[in-house]
């Protein structure tokens, strides 16, 4: 089953690296990897808790459970002994992918830039109520194919005054296909 990105990718025929594609149109359901954190000042950090986010953090192992749930997915990060989770499912009719952290909700956009994946935040609610732009978290993630063919990424998310919230990067080692189901 493709999760949001992959119904995205379908839907608008978009050309994303080989391990995007293979990644988003079957998600396994357990990937490792590295990833390094950052985060931004002391307000920053504690919204990012708040939200669930981990601290900064040294280069760590990284681990990835992706679990069909209802019309989507839920996408669990395991950061050391941190978790963020969240639940992320496709919307056809605004053609945006929309993840749920707790109490926030945001609509996500997708492009292709230089063959990396673009996600970027278009709206945001918060109880379900619309955020004013001034108050919308902004996004700079990237997906991407690294030159082992493993699926790098760099997501980030701030806000307007705060700054930095918290940046990720690293790679995911995708498990090897079994061929013989």
């Amino acid at each position: 089953m493709r999760d949001a990105f992959g119904d995205i990718i379908a839907a608008q025929e978009l050309e994303v690296p080989p391990v995007l594609l293979r990644f988003h149109a079957q998600p396994p359901e357990r990937s490792h990897g590295m990833v390094k954190v950052e985060g931004g000042g002391r307000w920053a950090r504690l919204l990012a808790g708040l939200a669930g986010f981990p601290p900064p953090m040294a280069e760590t192992r990284f681990r990835l459970d992706v679990t069909p749930q209802g019309n989507g997915h839920v996408w669990r990060r395991s950061f050391r002994k941190f978790l963020t989770r969240s639940h992320l499912r496709y919307d056809p009719q605004k053609g945006r992918a929309v993840e749920r952290f707790g109490l926030v909700e945001l609509d996500l956009a997708v492009s292709v830039q230089q063959g990396a994946m673009v996600v970027s935040v278009e709206k945001a609610r918060l109880f379900g109520l619309p955020l004013p732009q001034a108050l919308c978290p902004q996004s700079a993630s990237t997906e991407f194919e690294t030159p082992e063919g493993h699926l790098g990424f760099d997501i980030s998310a701030s806000l307007p005054r705060i700054g930095l919230l918290v940046r990720y990067s690293g790679y995911l080692v995708l498990p090897e296909l079994n061929l013989r189901r």
